[in-house]
């Protein structure tokens, strides 16, 4: 863990305070850090991190949400790395930001595309804009109502290891406002690093349960998400 981070600015939002190393991020995430790493990397990458520390990427919550979304976009929605890279570039120029995709409720899934769904504001009507296959071009807005899809809705992440094949179970979650945003068990302050430690130590998942109040199918679920050497059931 890399000590001496920048700290938070007074009136910042803790959202955006650059905390976490790329290795950190991705065991919470459940994403290989030489995945994540490519993503910052290079001439063109599909994500930008935040902040640096020398030449260490330090990312925010908001770049974790980032990061995520690209995750399910490849898993889920099946999109290859250089259709992402396009699509994120036509979409920094249209939001004019470095991080287009924390603006989960604007950019969105529709028939194998990406598309900006700008709401209307002021006499300005409201625009859906594609974002990879034909950039720039204006899509159908009554198609998008009926096809598009948020990539990850929610307040809050709920990284999950298997989340392209299974969207219902939300065993483990980040939040900027519990534990420092640390990875936690769903609903409690429990850090899944405490339940690992004792899977580790030898415990049993019915033992690990009973210690912390927890179900054993959330513990078993929150272990196979943070230990690769888990298998699902």
């Amino acid at each position: 863990m890399l000590r001496n981070k920048p700290s938070r600015k007074p009136g910042q939002d803790l959202r955006t305070v650059p905390t976490y190393t790329i290795p950190e991020a991705s065991e919470f995430l459940a994403i290989p850090p030489r995945t994540m790493f490519s993503w910052y990397e290079g001439d063109e990458p599909i994500l930008r991190a935040s902040a640096t520390y020398g030449n260490i990427h330090l990312l925010s919550y908001r770049d974790i949400e980032e990061a995520y979304r690209v995750y399910l976009l490849r898993e889920r929605f099946q999109f290859s790395l250089q259709f992402l890279r396009k699509s994120m570039r036509n979409a920094r120029t249209m939001f004019r930001s470095q991080h287009p995709l924390q603006r989960a409720d604007a950019v969105k899934e529709c028939l194998k595309d990406l598309v900006y769904d700008k709401p209307a504001r002021g006499k300005n009507p409201r625009t859906v804009t594609s974002l990879g296959q034909n950039p720039g071009q204006q899509a159908f807005k009554e198609v998008v109502d009926m096809f598009a899809e948020r990539i990850e809705p929610g307040q809050f992440i709920y990284p999950w290891r298997f989340a392209s094949t299974d969207r219902e179970s939300r065993p483990v979650s980040l939040n900027p406002n519990i534990m420092s945003g640390r990875l936690v068990v769903e609903g409690t302050r429990i850090p899944v690093n405490v339940l690992l430690g004792s899977k580790r130590a030898g415990e049993t998942v019915e033992g690990i349960a009973k210690d912390y109040g927890l179900s054993p199918e959330i513990v078993e679920k929150a272990l196979i998400h943070v230990d690769v050497r888990q298998k699902a059931a």
